[in-house]
């Protein structure tokens, strides 16, 4: 009888054994199971993932003839990041399909997202809304998206003829000069500048260029007579001018006069002279001529000396008679 109860004492620690054993790879695998607790985690700090960051926004640009504009942004902490142009998703431009660029920054361990697009002369110009072809980027993660400042795409441009070219004109030494200058139209709107004999335009407190792009010379000098071309330029085009040849001229004036000459009678009635010469200064470059005469007369009277009457010699004698 006790052989047999420690028969069935083995036998039951044998089973019990067998359970333990088989209970410990599911332990293991509970172990295992229990590496999802930092997605758990990550999950639980969904608020902590940081939003896109745009390091690189698209700015105004333009397409210059046949170039299209170029338009590009990068963005970190981004999963993605597309073109918006007008309100819809840009896919694609003109059928040409432009990949995203993904990378790590090796210095900052950040994940940033690089995106390009081309926007050709036809995008713009197929385009009918009553605003200007405008485009944002846009960057997204799991934590949210955000845009971009918004770009503005317009096709550059600048006409052939001006509006109001400058023309030759004259003006007196010392006096003021403008010569005009309205730009032919353009997008963007171009810069002006002028040429002085066909070279750069050296401006100072006597010639400046006003805002409008018109030459203005305060008091005019001899040396200021030239030939004026006005130049406009934009990234489209460059436009000159016909030359106006601006003259500065000089009127003659009178120097003073010279004295009274002696009376040219040494007895009686006579006429005295005075001169000027049109030399202060002489007429220049068109310039008018001295008003008035450059002579002077006047009546003049010499007294005559007292003369005390003499005879002559007697004359002959006559012949006798009676």
């Amino acid at each position: 009888m006790a052989q047999f109860s420690c028969k069935w004492l083995f036998l039951l620690l044998c089973v019990l054994y067998r359970v333990r054993g088989s209970e410990e790879p599911e332990a293991d695998d509970e172990d295992l199971l229990e590496d999802p607790l930092p997605a758990v985690s990550g999950s639980s700090d969904h608020h902590s993932v940081p939003l896109p960051v745009f390091l690189e926004e698209p700015t105004d640009t333009y397409v210059i003839k046949n170039k299209p504009a170029a338009l590009s942004c990068r963005a970190a902490h981004a999963l993605q990041v597309y073109f918006q142009c007008n309100g819809e998703r840009l896919e694609r431009v003109s059928g040409e399909l432009h990949p995203h660029l993904e990378f790590v920054d090796p210095q900052t361990g950040v994940r940033n997202v690089e995106l390009a697009v081309n926007i050709t002369r036809d995008d713009v110009e197929e385009y009918f809304g009553k605003d200007s072809f405008r485009c944002e980027c846009v960057a997204w993660s799991s934590r949210g998206q955000i845009k971009s400042q918004p770009a503005i795409v317009d096709v550059a441009y600048l006409k052939k003829h001006f509006e109001v070219p400058p023309y030759s004109q004259s003006v007196e030494m010392d006096h003021q000069a403008e010569l005009r200058c309205h730009a032919p139209p353009g997008v963007p709107p171009p810069q002006i500048y002028w040429l002085r004999n066909g070279l750069p335009l050296e401006t100072d407190t006597n010639v400046i260029v006003s805002s409008e792009g018109h030459l203005l010379i305060s008091q005019a000098r001899l040396q200021d007579t030239a030939n004026y071309t006005c130049v406009a330029e934009n990234i489209a085009a460059k436009r000159i001018s016909d030359p106006a040849l601006l003259t500065v001229y000089v009127n003659g004036a009178w120097s003073p006069w010279s004295q009274w000459s002696e009376c040219n009678a040494r007895c009686g009635r006579g006429i005295q002279k005075r001169s000027r010469i049109c030399n202060n200064p002489p007429p220049l470059n068109g310039g008018q001529q001295c008003p008035g005469s450059a002579l002077q007369k006047i009546d003049c009277t010499s007294v005559c000396p007292a003369v005390d009457g003499r005879w002559s010699a007697w004359s002959g004698w006559s012949a006798c008679g009676p």
